[in-house]
């Protein structure tokens, strides 16, 4: 009895050729990968050193916080909340069944506005008088 070691390859050429091929797409895709990984390194790098800047504002605004006078600190926020937009939710049926959300923006009146409303204001509180 008499084992076959060995095997004939027919076109071995072209064999090699697809072996060398699938090989190549190995090492192109371990090349992307690689690359993601190290994206990723760097994204989690400058991740932490923004949270170190971030920490390190934050403790500068308290030390500023701590030199002015509460009143002035109060003012500053107050205005600040006044100068942003107010939003409110309108809701409107169309149909039976569909129910539409919209989402409305409210601009707070400028300078001028409230200036003519409270001039409006005296000149009613003037005629009352009269």
């Amino acid at each position: 009895m008499s084992k076959e070691f060995f095997k004939r390859i027919e076109n071995p050429n072209q064999l090699r050729r697809k072996v060398l091929e699938s090989s190549k797409l190995v090492i192109q895709n371990l090349k992307s990968y690689q690359k993601i990984l190290d994206i990723r390194k760097e994204k989690l790098s400058s991740q932490k050193e923004l949270k170190i800047q971030v920490k390190e504002i934050n403790l500068l605004l308290d030390k500023i916080r701590d030199f002015f006078p509460i009143e002035l600190l109060q003012e500053y926020d107050n205005e600040q909340k006044a100068k942003q937009p107010k939003s409110v939710k309108v809701k409107a049926t169309k149909g039976n069944k569909k129910t539409v959300e919209i989402k409305k923006t409210i601009a707070e009146p400028s300078e001028l506005t409230k200036l003519e409303n409270k001039l409006a204001d005296i000149e009613g509180k003037l005629k009352s008088l009269s």
